[in-house]
């Protein structure tokens, strides 16, 4: 089992491309295959994008119990969670 991975990045648009890019990384370190891995990327950099606010952190927490990758944002009171079943290797 992968060790959960908490991230918290700046909204700003320069540092916010961070987010997508670990929690592909950590997608494909849980199992998900190469397509999984960049859809991850896409909803969680619009995730991330539709969440940002001026001056504030986007906050990740990443986790996967063998069965499910769940990705977990957050930022000021909004937040949003990006779900992919794993497949048994």
């Amino acid at each position: 089992m992968l060790s959960s991975l908490q991230l918290s990045v700046p909204a700003d648009a320069r540092y916010r491309v961070l987010a997508p890019e670990v929690a592909a990384k950590y997608a494909a370190l849980a199992g998900c295959p190469e397509a999984e891995a960049a859809a991850v990327l896409t909803e969680v950099d619009r995730a991330a994008a539709s969440l940002a606010r001026a001056g504030e952190n986007i906050a990740l927490v990443l986790t996967a119990d063998g069965q499910e990758l769940l990705v977990t944002l957050s930022c000021g009171a909004g937040s949003a969670t990006v779900r992919r079943a794993l497949t048994e290797k």
